[in-house]
C-alpha cells in the first residue's frame, strides 16, 4: 500500500434488541460504547461483557450497572455461578457516562494485554460473552443471574479498529 494512504478504521459491534456494544482496537487499547436503549427512568439493573471461555474456568468481567439514576462500570472476575468480585486493580479507563430519557451509554476502555492476575489477555482472538439487555440486580448493586444466556463470540481483536 502506497504510505500517505489512509487505512480506514473498521470497529466491530454486537446488536440485539435495544443494545448496541461498539469495540475496536488504537494502539494497544481497546476502546468500548455500550448503548442501552427502552430503560425506565427509575430502571436499575446490569449488563456485561466477559473474556474467557466459561464460567467455570473464571471469565474477566467489565460491568456496566444502572443504579439510582447512575451509570458505573467497573472490572470484575467471576467462577462459578455466583456474583462477580470486583478486581484489585480497575484497569477500565472510564471516558463518558450517560443515562437520560431513557437511553444508557458508556464509553471506556482498557488494554490488551493483562497488567493484573485477573484481566484476560485479549491479543489475537479469544471468546467473548456478550450479556443480552439488562439484568436484575439487588438495590445495593449485586447481580442476580442472567436472564439470557450470553452471546458467545470470538473475537479476533486486530479486525476491529477505531
Amino acid at each position: 500500500m502506497p504510505s500517505g494512504m489512509n487505512i480506514d478504521a473498521v470497529p466491530c459491534t454486537f446488536v440485539t434488541n435495544g443494545q448496541q456494544v461498539t469495540y475496536g482496537v488504537r494502539g494497544n487499547t481497546i476502546h468500548f460504547r455500550v448503548v442501552l436503549t427502552g430503560i425506565p427512568p427509575t430502571g436499575s439493573g446490569w449488563t456485561a461483557i466477559g473474556f474467557g471461555n466459561s464460567m467455570f474456568s473464571g471469565l474477566d468481567v467489565i460491568v456496566v450497572r444502572v443504579i439510582n439514576g447512575r451509570v458505573i462500570v467497573t472490572d470484575e472476575f467471576v467462577r462459578g455461578f455466583q456474583s462477580p468480585v470486583p478486581d484489585r486493580q480497575n484497569n477500565i479507563q472510564v471516558y463518558g457516562l450517560r443515562y437520560e430519557n431513557g437511553v444508557v451509554v458508556a464509553s471506556f476502555s482498557r488494554s490488551v494485554f493483562s497488567t493484573e492476575q485477573m484481566d484476560a489477555n485479549l491479543s489475537g482472538c479469544s471468546p467473548w460473552k456478550f450479556t443480552v439487555g439488562l439484568n436484575r440486580m439487588s438495590p445495593q448493586g449485586h447481580l442476580f443471574h442472567h436472564s439470557q444466556t450470553p452471546v458467545h463470540r470470538v473475537v479476533c481483536i486486530n479486525q476491529c479498529t477505531v
